[in-house]
């Protein structure tokens, strides 16, 4: 529900000679517009501050003395009001004020006049913030010197939140051009609203130096004096809201124990940004006193809305990516939200060591489209990195050797060997390297090395040794995630590791994957794939056939290695084909021309190795065999394999028998048939051939071919 704050916005003049803001930019500026001031905290609540009965008073004229404080403005700014209007009917129940200061600068003589390079006047700005006066909280906001990330901070003080701690910063050092640096940690977080204008910069002194920057430039308001009123954000951080006003977040919190060690809690949460769902993670620890100190908040950050200025990349602290607060009881304040440090999305790393407590958070998988992250916390956590595999591609370079026309139930269609160039990317993902949150940690490094082979550069080529050949490669490694990119040379086929070795706080850890270069693939001519596939789903909507296992993936998906590759080869030829053998209402014309489907598609590998598993072997140099194999015009192989993988699709032979002897005593058997299909092969001549070829094998006398089945 919904809690009614009314806010009284006093604009006070004290410069006549300045016009007056007209009251419908005031509105828009102040309470209605998308990006208005009032509006940010109806948007950064959800809806739980409810401005709707906030007066807005007409303008009044005041005098500003040399006391520019502040709280002079304001005494001076209400004083006024009563004066032109002594009881205000909007007045009684007022929960705070906002004073609008008109210009909020004056030109004055300036005390070095005279001096080289001095003018005679110089321009002072008048003080802005939160005060207080007659008992109701004040944000004094300076026209000319206030933009709208400093207005929302001073209504926040007015609706009774407190700063943000976290990172050493210069935020309270008020005197910036004197000797005396100040290093404090009030300001000192990156993602809230209530840290601003500060928001963990540190650029004073020695260092080191870092600064958070959230903020955005949103739409004008036309007539509004001061251009630069116009930056805006960030929101207030949901461990802020939550810790001041829990009600805002009600049903929209996952609360949690401190995991116990070996038994991590997990959570999913959306971004702060979401209109629904659960936003925010709070970890409670053991013993929690009833003012949450200790308590842990996470929560998920995006750039978006009043988040638009959140960095996804970097170097800005305000990086779009998962954001850890803690209580902390601050003395002479009280409980207050502390930032512990961030894990970036577009970052290697990817959990935080929360400091004060022995919890490791960390991000497990994020959304494409920024609508969720997955979150799991442990009490402590081991170092590790590891490579995740991203896009692979095999782009087809040109024909190897000829390519040859092969008639099919589609019509004509190209079939050849065809030289491949293939890019593979390797991402990096690194657990326990998250460190404490704090910039000044030493930052942890990678590298990367291909085949025993450091990679120095951010780009280029690498030669690699594989079995005594040099294969060079060209790379790329990305800046901020390390991912590395190896694209291989056109018609070379080779695997080479690729290891990414991480150190940081004394520790190493490594991961490895593979490279495969493909460097050719066998099957149709990429200019007739589309016909091919127009003409499949044609012929398999006959047959009542679902397409997709008749159809050999295009483009390949990417395989950790050749063995793999032809596994995965293997176990598509035999599902097709055990979908063309399975069904009774299968005629020998439809599987005649869905069989002819597969063989133009299928290398000769895949057809070996499902030979292989059936227990048919060959005596003949694998070369050889696949030339047969790949030429269903000019040989019997192509017919005689796919009869055999028909008739023991569900069964093999108990020892193996040679192909290339079945295929010898087929031909040679009466009428010395040769067949060139699926549909000419004579299966009673085709299982005399194998029990021949067991016989001559294996020194034995077996007449039936059931007798050689497992």
């Amino acid at each position: 529900m919904a809690k009614s704050v009314r806010l009284g916005i006093i604009r006070a003049r004290h410069d006549t000679t300045v016009p007056a803001i007209p009251d419908p930019v005031c509105t828009a500026m102040l309470m209605t517009g998308d990006h208005a001031l009032l509006r940010f905290w109806e948007n950064t609540t959800r809806g739980h501050l409810d401005f709707v009965d906030s007066p807005m008073f007409p303008w009044v004229d005041m005098t500003i003395g040399t006391d520019t404080s502040r709280a002079a403005q304001a005494r001076a700014a209400v004083d006024a009001l009563r004066a032109r209007f002594p009881n205000p009917p909007e007045w009684p129940g007022l929960n705070g004020l906002i004073v609008i200061t008109h210009p909020g600068q004056r030109s004055m003589p300036n005390p070095q006049a005279g001096q080289p390079g001095q003018p005679a006047t110089i321009t002072q700005s008048f003080d802005g913030g939160a005060t207080s006066v007659d008992g109701l909280p004040v944000a004094v906001l300076p026209v000319m010197s206030s933009d709208l990330t400093f207005m929302c901070h001073e209504v926040g003080h007015v609706l009774g939140l407190d700063h943000t701690f976290g990172l050493d910063n210069n935020g309270t050092d008020w005197d910036r051009t004197d000797a005396t640096i100040i290093v404090g940690q009030e300001y000192g977080s990156p993602y809230d609203l209530m840290s601003s204008a500060t928001f963990a910069n540190r650029f004073l002194g020695t260092g080191p130096f870092y600064s958070g920057q959230p903020t955005f430039t949103g739409p004008t308001v036309t007539n509004w004096p001061y251009a630069g009123a116009f930056a805006m954000g960030p929101h207030l951080s949901r461990a802020n809201l939550h810790l001041f006003m829990p009600d805002a977040l009600a049903g929209r919190v996952v609360e949690l124990p401190f995991p116990q060690p070996g038994a991590p809690v997990t959570a999913r949460i959306v971004p702060a940004t979401a209109l629904n769902g659960r936003c925010l993670l709070v970890l409670h620890p053991p013993g929690e006193p009833a003012n949450g100190v200790g308590r842990v908040y996470v929560e998920y950050r995006v750039p978006a809305g009043w988040d638009a200025g959140l960095d996804p990349l970097g170097p800005s602290l305000s990086r779009e990516g998962v954001v850890v607060h803690s209580i902390v009881d601050i003395a002479d304040k009280g409980p207050r939200a502390w930032y512990r440090g961030s894990v970036p999305t577009a970052s290697p790393d990817t959990d935080v060591a929360v400091a004060t407590t022995p919890l490791v958070v960390r991000t497990v998988a994020v959304d494409p489209e920024r609508q969720w992250v997955d979150l799991s916390v442990t009490a402590g956590a081991a170092k590790a990195v590891e490579i995740v595999r991203g896009l692979q591609t095999d782009d087809v370079v040109g024909p190897v050797g000829e390519v040859q026309e092969t008639s099919t139930p589609c019509g004509p269609v190209r079939r050849g060997t065809f030289a491949t160039s293939t890019t593979a990317r390797f991402g990096v993902r690194s657990t326990g390297f998250g460190g404490s949150g704090e910039p000044v940690d030493p930052q942890s490094t990678i590298a990367w090395t291909v085949g025993g082979v450091p990679l120095g550069a951010p780009s280029g080529n690498v030669s690699v040794p594989v079995d005594g050949t040099a294969f060079t490669l060209d790379y790329t490694i990305e800046p901020v995630m390390f991912e590395l990119t190896l694209t291989s040379r056109g018609g070379e086929r080779y695997e080479t590791p690729a290891v990414v070795m991480l150190s940081g706080d004394g520790t190493t850890a490594s991961a490895s994957a593979v490279f495969t270069a493909q460097g050719w693939v066998e099957g149709i001519h990429p200019d007739d794939v589309q016909k091919f596939g127009d003409c499949l789903r044609r012929i398999t909507e006959r047959y009542r056939r679902m397409p997709a296992p008749f159809r050999r993936p295009t483009p390949e998906p990417p395989w950790s290695d050749l063995a793999t590759r032809r596994l995965a080869e293997r176990a598509w030829l035999r599902q097709a084909f055990r979908l063309i053998a399975e069904p009774p209402d299968l005629d020998a014309t439809g599987r005649g021309e869905l069989s002819r489907l597969l063989q133009v598609q299928a290398p000769p590998t895949a057809f070996i190795d499902a030979l292989g598993e059936t227990a048919v072997d060959y005596s003949v140099p694998e070369s050889d065999l696949t030339d047969w194999l790949r030429n269903p015009e000019f040989t019997p192989y192509p017919a005689l394999a796919q009869s055999l993988l028909l008739r023991m699709d569900s069964t093999r032979l108990k020892r193996p028998v040679f192909l290339d002897v079945i295929a010898f005593n087929y031909e040679n058997s009466p009428g010395e048939p040769s067949p060139r299909l699926l549909e000419d092969v004579d299966t009673g001549v085709l299982e005399a051939a194998v029990v021949e070829g067991w016989n001559v094998r294996y020194g034995e006398a077996a007449s039936e071919f059931g007798e050689l089945l497992a």
